[in-house]
This record gives C-alpha cells, structure tokens and sequence, in this order.
C-alpha cells in the first residue's frame, strides 16, 4: 500500500536555462552499478517538496501518483521558499548520506553540483520519457522541468495601457505602488540592466545607480512569491517584476492582474531535476524522473500555470497565454542567462545589494 509521510521539519533557503555542456565533476555511474546499490534499499523514495500552492500541486499531481503506481512508500522533506539549501545538501553528500534522493536545482546550482561532484548521471535507458522532452531539456544529470517566466505583473484596473517596458516601474504615476524581488536578487539586477542597457550585465554601479532611484517609489522589496501575491491582494502595490504561474494563481481567484513581457526582454528559468551522488535509492529517483517527465503530469504542470518541454502536451488558447513560452513571438524575446557567472558573481553582487539596502 502507497504512503505519503512528511517530516515535521522545514528545511529553510533564499538565493534557471541553460545548464549546457561541462560533464567534468559530475559523479557518472554506470547503471548496472546503480541497480546493484538499489537492491539493498527499501521500497522508500525521499522527496523535496515545496511549501505553498506550488507544493499543495506537486503533491497532489506527482507525488500522489507516484506513489500509487509504484505501491511505495515517499518520504517528503519540506522547504521553504523556492531553493534548495544545497551547501547543507553538499556536507550530507559528502558524508555519504543526502537525506533525500532528489536533487531539485535552479541553473546556478546546477553549476555548483558539477564543480563539487553532487549529482549522478542520469542515464538516458533509465528516462525513457527523453523521447518525448525536446532535447535541450533531456540533460544527463536529469530533466529541466517547469519552465518559469519573469515579467512584469500588473494591475489591469490601475496600469492603463499595459506595460511594454520595464522602465514602467520607474514611472512616477506608480510611485509607491510599486515593488521588487529581494528573493532570486540576480535577476532583479539583470532586469534593471535590460531596462535601462538593454543587456543583463555588467551588474556595477550604474545598475545600483538606476536602483536608487526607483528606492522611492517602492512598498517593498519582497523575499518570497508568496508575500508578492499578498501585495497584490490588498492592493498596496499596482506593479512588480513576478513569475507567471504566480500571475496565474491570483487570476484563478479573481484579481485583475496580467502578465506582460517586455520589450527589452525576459527571461525563463527551469528547474533540473536531478539525484544526489550516494542517494539511497537512485533506481527509484530514476523512475520517477521518468514519471514526472510523462505526459499526465505535464498536463497538470500547464494547468497549473506553467511551461513544459514535453511534446506530447496540447494547450488550450489561455493556457498557451499564461505559460507564455508556448508562443513563438514571446519564445523571441528571451533572454539567456549566463549561470556559470552569477554563481560566480553571487557574492560580490550580495555585497552589492546589501551596501545598496543599507543606504
């Protein structure tokens, strides 16, 4: 019989794609080896799962599933907010015990696995589903699933005519109506570099320059989605840089809120979804990187708000909307990351921002 079990500790964190090429760092064991290692674990796979109503979704359309066609037994770790803590994740791998079997990493993190030898080969006899993900999301050290757009969401009652920039945020007649992201800050300051140099760096003192002066006009510097929808649900704030499955969810409920991409440009993150090196079950983690990647559950991803690499997937008109990756017009205004230098940049940046905060 499947069971569901939640730890009763959160695992907190606050820091997306083209997690390309290098293979050098990562842990690539052949599969027979996996098989073998699996056989002496239980029927129990360890899963991330997120808090809010993007976790209230992965549970009911994944891990509820999984569970049920497998008759397994998953243990679920809860986080907080949208990061994985992968420093902390780092020492339990390297002690030889990550508490989970299940990496879910944003591009930067996917860079600092390779470097440390975190994650496991995923091999491609063990996805079957890879043939129906396009290829550039079918990566060896797992699927890039969830595709999350960030633009800018707005009040459609009190933003008239929309926004078609993000210089819009610096228009007076939103002054302290407005807010933005102290969570995932790096594309908070890439955002200020498209409005006002049309590309994503160099992040200096002009990009901070160009902060300072939209310090006035702002509520908020919010440090996660949850308190952003919170803003636009008391109406305090008109406008902010947002992610569209956000958009989505407070559509559902009725608030007059869109999502525009701007003309400068925006970007689209998705999460690897990977296995730790020494996980515990690394066969069962492969199946159900199999599973997630299936057709049935990337439906739900879509209804749910966001993009899928899946090519089996049909959109309805407003569903191709709201994901917005799924029209080819939109799909031209991306704008690629470089996560090889934001995690590299990290540091100085959050040196950067918190001289900025202060003054």
């Amino acid at each position: 019989m499947s069971e569901i079990k939640i730890a009763n500790h959160a695992v907190s964190r606050r820091r997306v794609l083209q997690a390309g090429a290098a293979t050098a760092g990562i842990a690539g064991f052949p599969y027979f080896f996996v098989k073998a290692h699996a056989q002496s674990d239980p029927k129990v796979l360890r899963l991330y799962n997120w808090d809010g109503t993007f976790g209230e979704f992965f549970n009911k359309h994944w891990i509820e599933p999984f569970a049920k066609k497998m008759d397994i037994k998953i243990e679920v770790i809860r986080l907080t907010g949208s990061r994985l803590p992968l420093e902390k994740v780092q020492a339990q791998i390297q002690a030889g015990r990550p508490e989970t079997d299940f990496l879910p990493m944003h591009g930067d993190q996917v860079v600092f696995a390779k470097r440390n030898n975190l994650a496991m080969q995923v091999p491609r006899m063990a996805v079957p589903e890879y043939a129906n993900i396009y290829p550039e999301f079918a990566t060896e050290f797992g699927p890039r699933l969830v595709l999350w757009c960030y633009g800018l969401a707005y009040n459609t009652q009190k933003v008239s005519p929309a926004p078609t920039s993000w210089k819009a945020l610096w228009d007076q007649k939103f002054a302290g109506k407005v807010a933005i992201n102290e969570a995932l800050r790096d594309q908070t300051l890439q955002m200020v570099n498209l409005a006002f140099k049309g590309k994503p760096h160099p992040i200096d003192a002009v990009t901070f320059k160009h902060l300072t002066a939209l310090r006035p006009s702002l509520v908020s510097l919010w440090t996660n989605g949850a308190d952003a929808e919170q803003l636009f649900r008391t109406g305090e704030i008109v406008m902010s840089p947002f992610w569209n499955g956000r958009v989505t969810t407070l559509k559902r409920e009725g608030l007059p809120i869109e999502f525009a991409v701007p003309d400068e440009g925006f970007f689209v993150r998705a999460t690897t979804y990977g296995v730790p090196r020494n996980a515990r079950n690394p066969e069962l983690a492969f199946k159900w990187l199999n599973f997630i990647c299936s057709k049935e559950p990337q439906q739900a991803m879509v209804e749910f708000g966001y993009g899928t690499p899946n090519k089996l997937v049909q959109y309805t008109p407003e569903q191709a909307k709201s994901v917005i990756v799924a029209d080819p017009s939109m799909v031209k205004k991306v704008v690629p990351e470089d996560f090889e230098l934001i995690l590299d940049k990290t540091a100085e940046w959050t040196g950067m921002w918190t001289k900025w905060k202060a003054g």
